[in-house]
């Protein structure tokens, strides 16, 4: 019984990532499908399909309601790429702008969305690219090592007044990277790890969970 214990646990373990992933796909994916369902742009697919003799309304043929699908989430591929390119018009940014600040104040609401916002913002934009490197430092105290980002190799106004050598390091919070405290180092109290900026983001936002693979033993 242990042994199929074990063996019971392993194709769990190897087959859930699969599964989470295509689990969450799928999701969004119906997401996508309910937010068109009962659009004016679906219901006139619906018809355009149903006049062309592929199905009936009573009776859709599978084919059909893929068919209908398919055309309803490239609607809404080419509806966001529309919304996109509003969003870089002055006007558009400003009634974007209100709306969020709007959403920011609704209570419980806006812990959820606030968060869910940085993060998708920190992927999106150009921030990671000032990340020069991952670094880990002893901190809060002696023994305890955090991990943060170099932001910048030097900093010649501490290190006039130091006289050594200074970085400029980010050091994010557990769960959302995006906020955190801006600290400077003595160099010598750097150690930069063999680590990619995305790969300690996930490790961060995980709180440790996600561990990057180890490159070096597989090799």
């Amino acid at each position: 019984m242990k042994r199929v214990k074990a063996s019971f646990y392993s194709g769990l373990i190897a087959i859930l990532p699969i599964v989470i992933t295509v689990y969450i796909f799928n999701w969004i994916f119906q997401i996508f499908l309910n937010l068109l369902q009962d659009s004016v742009l679906t219901v006139a697919i619906r018809k355009i399909v149903l006049q062309t003799g592929l199905g009936k309304e009573q009776d859709l043929h599978l084919y059909t309601q893929i068919l209908i699908n398919v055309l309803s989430f490239v609607t809404l591929i080419l509806l966001l790429i529309a919304i996109g390119t509003a969003m870089r018009v002055f006007l558009f940014k400003k009634i974007g702008a209100f709306l969020n600040n709007l959403l920011v104040k609704i209570p419980l609401f806006s812990q959820i969305y606030s968060t869910i916002t940085q993060i998708i913002s920190l992927f999106a934009s150009d921030r990671q690219k000032s990340y020069q490197k991952v670094v880990m430092f002893e901190y809060p105290r002696h023994g305890i090592y955090s991990i943060g980002f170099m932001t910048s190799d030097s900093n010649h106004f501490v290190e006039e007044v130091t006289g050594e050598e200074m970085c400029n390091v980010f050091l994010p919070t557990s769960p959302n990277p995006t906020s955190g405290m801006f600290i400077v180092l003595k160099k010598s109290e750097v150690r930069v790890l063999d680590l990619k900026v995305d790969d300690a983001i996930k490790l961060i936002i995980s709180g440790g969970v996600i561990l990057p693979p180890n490159n070096k033993k597989e090799n």
